[in-house]
């Protein structure tokens, strides 16, 4: 009975979607009357496998693919399907998408004639082809389409177990796609895979980490055995750029390129660079990826770069050990600055040659931020160091005892005048002291 049904749903919808493709597709028309790709999505979606209605469903989404504001709705529409046709498809949770059924795939990854190209699979020729004028369903946009591959790949991992070269039919495509939709998604999942190594795998808002258990996961393999990644700007004209975080340095690590990290700092500047490298030392990866940003960390050769493992050096262990190991001295930096730098990281033989008496650490301590040197933190960063460096270490604290002062005094003075508000040389008739 339920087959049965299917069936003749499925006629049905072979003859709306013939309709709207004669009638064609204008501004007025557009999205409006959506119902037979609806229809045919959810035709697509549940239908059994292999059965009548499956493969009507399937020659219709063929017929309506020729044309490609009927494809671009109608993949609108599976990717609705695909989030259980919730419109939040850009919240990252697992729960949100499902596994897309072997007469989808078969509809998306089959082999298409592409302008000028070899044969591509059907949804990677509609990624690299110019989107269609008109308006379009916001779930049928190229970049929606693409985060939704990306899902719908993750999903794979559990639902069809890869085989041969380690990839499945979406994995494989991702693995080594030029798209550059496709890539700048993979990267963005990369970037969450890279934000939850540190709250570990049991973190719901990102369900996809790069290891698990120590082993790689498909996304770590996909974005390590694609060649075209990373994607990076090229490199500015003037100063460096600022990026907060650059997981591009990361990913360069992970595919065993360390001799590009110089070119990623080029392009990304060093302060993100840096930043993620930190960040890298904290995943929960393998031994051999945390000692490859530990390396990279000692490798630097921008002096920007240098300096921010320096300003890291002052309070965190990790950075210290690197800015020690590589003997990083933050630039620009005079005799004494460098001296109290030295006792700050306990560079204890370091500071001991370069300082022997102490009258460069002296100077410091004693010295006063500069007039015309605002923003400048290193003065406040040292002292902070300073001071609990010799706790750690049991020295003495170089720096000055804070001075101590009793509070003011004051002692009521009778009025001049008649009035309580006569003058009194202050108000209400109180000196102080």
């Amino acid at each position: 009975m339920e087959a049965a049904k299917f069936f003749v749903v499925a006629c049905m919808q072979a003859v709306w979607v013939r309709y709207r493709l004669a009638r064609g597709f204008g501004p007025s028309l557009m999205s409006r009357r959506p119902r037979a790709f609806q229809a045919l999505a959810r035709t697509l979606w549940a239908a059994p496998e292999g059965s009548r209605a499956s493969r009507i469903a399937l020659r219709t989404a063929r017929l309506a693919a020729e044309n490609p504001f009927a494809l671009r709705e109608l993949l609108g529409e599976l990717h609705l399907e695909a989030t259980g046709r919730s419109h939040s498809w850009n919240l990252p949770g697992v729960g949100r998408y499902r596994p897309t059924p072997p007469p989808v795939n078969v509809f998306l990854f089959e082999p298409v004639e592409s302008a000028g190209q070899e044969p591509r699979m059907r949804v990677e020729a509609f990624l690299l082809a110019p989107a269609p004028p008109l308006p379009s369903p916001s779930t049928g946009t190229h970049d929606a389409l693409a985060g939704w591959l990306i899902h719908a790949a993750m999903l794979e991992e559990e639902s069809d177990p890869p085989e041969g070269d380690g990839f499945g039919t979406l994995s494989g495509l991702l693995a080594r796609t030029d798209d550059p939709r496709l890539l700048s998604a993979l990267s963005e999942q990369f970037s969450a895979g890279i934000s939850s190594g540190k709250s570990g795998p049991g973190d719901e808002r990102w369900p996809y980490p790069l290891w698990r258990d120590g082993a790689p996961t498909l996304l770590n393999r996909m974005v390590k055995a694609n060649p075209h990644l990373p994607v990076l700007p090229a490199p500015p004209e003037g100063g460096p750029p600022w990026y907060c975080e650059a997981p591009a340095v990361l990913l360069v690590l992970l595919r065993e390129r360390p001799d590009q990290v110089a070119h990623v700092v080029r392009c990304l500047g060093p302060h993100g660079v840096v930043a993620s490298l930190e960040r890298g030392l904290g995943l929960q990866a393998p031994p051999e990826f945390t000692e490859a940003c530990q390396q990279a960390l000692r490798r630097l050769e921008d002096p920007v770069a240098r300096d921010d493992v320096c300003r890291g050096a002052l309070f965190r262990e990790e950075m210290r050990a690197a800015a020690v190991d590589a003997g990083y001295i933050p630039s620009a930096f005079d005799d004494s600055r460098k001296a109290a730098f030295l006792f700050a990281t306990e560079q204890w033989e370091r500071y001991d040659a370069a300082d022997p008496h102490g009258t460069l650490l002296a100077r410091f301590c004693n010295s006063r931020p500069d007039d015309d040197a605002g923003s400048d933190n290193w003065w406040w960063e040292l002292r902070t160091a300073i001071r609990s460096a010799a706790q750690r270490s049991g020295r003495p604290d170089p720096l000055p005892k804070p001075r101590t002062t009793s509070p003011p005094t004051y002692r009521a003075q009778g009025p001049v005048g008649s009035w309580p508000t006569s003058y009194t040389g202050d108000i209400g008739g109180f000196h102080g002291i």
